[in-house]
């Protein structure tokens, strides 16, 4: 008798046991869950502990909350030039309503699979709109901006947020690589042969405007130069005449001791003259008669 309440009493402990565990559930940190009723939403559970469910009737699917990266195959781009381009990519997301992400592709793994194809179509949107140059010129803080709003208002229809979307790499393929860099090239130096024609062409403007003010400023500086010469030429004659009309004959000595001067300032007192000229006038006697 014994044995049987002891059977009975195991039978109705792990019975409880059993029920217990199929009518609770945990939902840790890092986790989210959503309570289905024969298939159809009941509720969305993000705390974190043990809650409780219907046993056999109610099940629970479990979503991660934190933040995930979805590392995206190479893609090839067309730019608005028409050139191919390969782009490398990744985005950081996380579940925000994992509702709508259960009811749009069921799980965690279809929401990757759409989320890369929203940033892939978005990719090639953005980058069909650039030209060539400037996707590879680095400039890729606006392109990111641009793929990332669009991208964002997609994912934020299946219940994603989007974190951040990253470009890792921009390239060309192997095979256009060698063309499109010497045209590149081309267009580089074709730029530079402008700068260097507007150079050149702007130093002969400078350079012939220095030299027309040269010959201006020293025509200037010419002109005043013998109009000062002329006054000094009148201003000496206006003396010489005054001293002439005040005494000819200290006039004429003084002007004969000038010609002496001259005549001799080298230090050669050699010459060869008439004894009668007129030039040593003033050498036969002191009075200079």
């Amino acid at each position: 008798m014994r044995n049987i309440k002891a059977i009975i009493a195991l039978v109705i402990v792990g019975g409880g046991l059993i029920l217990f565990g199929s009518a609770t559930f945990q939902v840790k940190e890092t986790n989210q869950a959503i309570v289905l009723e024969f298939g159809e939403w009941k509720r969305t559970v993000k705390d974190a502990g043990l809650h409780f469910k219907i046993p056999l009737i109610q099940d629970v699917i479990y979503f991660d909350r934190q933040i995930r990266i979805l590392d995206m195959p190479e893609i090839i781009a067309i730019t608005s030039d028409q050139k191919r381009m390969i782009v490398d990519a990744f985005t950081e997301f996380r579940i925000q309503d994992p509702l709508k992400v259960y009811q749009a592709v069921r799980n965690e793994k279809g929401a990757e699979n759409r989320l890369s194809i929203i940033t892939n179509s978005n990719l090639r949107k953005v980058f069909g709109v650039e030209e060539l140059n400037k996707a590879l010129s680095g400039e890729r803080r606006e392109l990111r901006q641009s793929i990332r709003d669009a991208v964002f208002q997609e994912a934020s229809d299946l219940g994603i947020e989007i974190v951040d979307l990253r470009i890792k790499r921009t390239d060309l393929p192997e095979e256009n690589s060698a063309p499109i860099f010497q045209s590149m090239i081309a267009d580089r130096n074709q730029v530079a042969r402008e700068i260097r024609a507007r150079g050149e062409e702007e130093a002969l403007r400078i350079t012939s405007k220095a030299k027309r003010d040269e010959t201006v400023i020293l025509a200037e500086a010419n002109r005043d130069a013998e109009k000062l010469r002329g006054e000094g030429d009148a201003i000496a004659a206006k003396i010489y005449a005054d001293a002439y009309s005040k005494d000819a004959e200290f006039y004429a000595f003084y002007r004969s001791m000038e010609v002496y001067k001259n005549a001799m300032k080298n230090g050669d007192t050699s010459m060869v003259l008439s004894p009668d000229s007129e030039f040593f006038k003033y050498f036969e006697s002191m009075g200079g008669n």
